[in-house]
């Protein structure tokens, strides 16, 4: 199986690497960057390359690629990176921890990132570029589409449908049957219990709209200070 370049975030990219310590199928040749944000040559012990040189240093033919990006500022560009990625020759992989509980049956797409201590039920369907973060619980027969986020803690109901380019936020817990309509943003310990409305925003137990983004997508500001 092919070594893996990792480009993109540094913060989900050391995440990923402290995960895969002891996955035998997954195994991290570099890091990479784009060329204007590289802060050196190395990373975690391992070569950071200029996104720019990569076909150069290490060919689509030898290597595989994985994809990451946060997306809370901008998510639309989770969609745009990743069909860069996608169209620069590599084939694109898919992530899923040795300490993930995830149904043999799912079908998904690539570049999806399942990190460790989460439960994908049976018969899921999942589309591409998804991170699922650690301590999600996602119930039986879902179908989640692409270029989605759902942070860690969070507990998903069965028959659940979450649509493209959604943000689920810290600890949300979203019952049975619901249906998560385009770009919704769910804020961190909501519950919801009914579908939403895309490109709106939701707090609350029970979630309710505060807001809609169908300009400029899900955009966020995580640093308090």
């Amino acid at each position: 199986m092919k070594k893996v370049i990792v480009y993109g975030s540094i913060t989900l990219s050391t995440m990923l690497f402290y995960d895969a310590i002891g996955n035998s199928d997954f195994e991290i040749a570099c890091f990479a960057m784009d060329r204007e944000y590289l802060p050196g040559p190395e990373m975690l012990g391992l070569p950071l390359v200029a996104f720019q040189d990569l076909p150069d240093l290490y060919p689509p033919a030898e290597y595989d690629m994985l994809a990451l990006f946060n997306g809370y500022s901008r998510m639309r560009d989770r969609g745009r990176m990743y069909l860069k990625a996608k169209q620069s020759g590599y084939t694109l992989r898919n992530y899923i921890s040795a300490r993930a509980d995830v149904a043999p049956d799912i079908i998904m797409g690539d570049n999806n990132v399942i990190m460790g201590i989460t439960h994908l039920g049976f018969g899921g369907i999942m589309g591409c570029n998804n991170l699922v973060r650690q301590h999600v619980y996602l119930g039986h027969q879902f179908n989640l589409g692409s270029h989605n986020i759902i942070t860690a803690g969070c507990n998903i109901g069965g028959h659940g449908v979450i649509k493209d380019s959604c943000y689920i936020g810290l600890g949300v817990t979203i019952i049975d049957h619901v249906r998560i309509e385009d770009e919704t943003l769910i804020g961190a310990g909501s519950v919801v219990v009914k579908h939403t409305e895309a490109q709106a925003k939701y707090v609350g137990n029970p979630s309710r709209i505060i807001g809609y983004h169908h300009d400029e997508g899900i955009r966020m500001k995580v640093n308090n200070r």
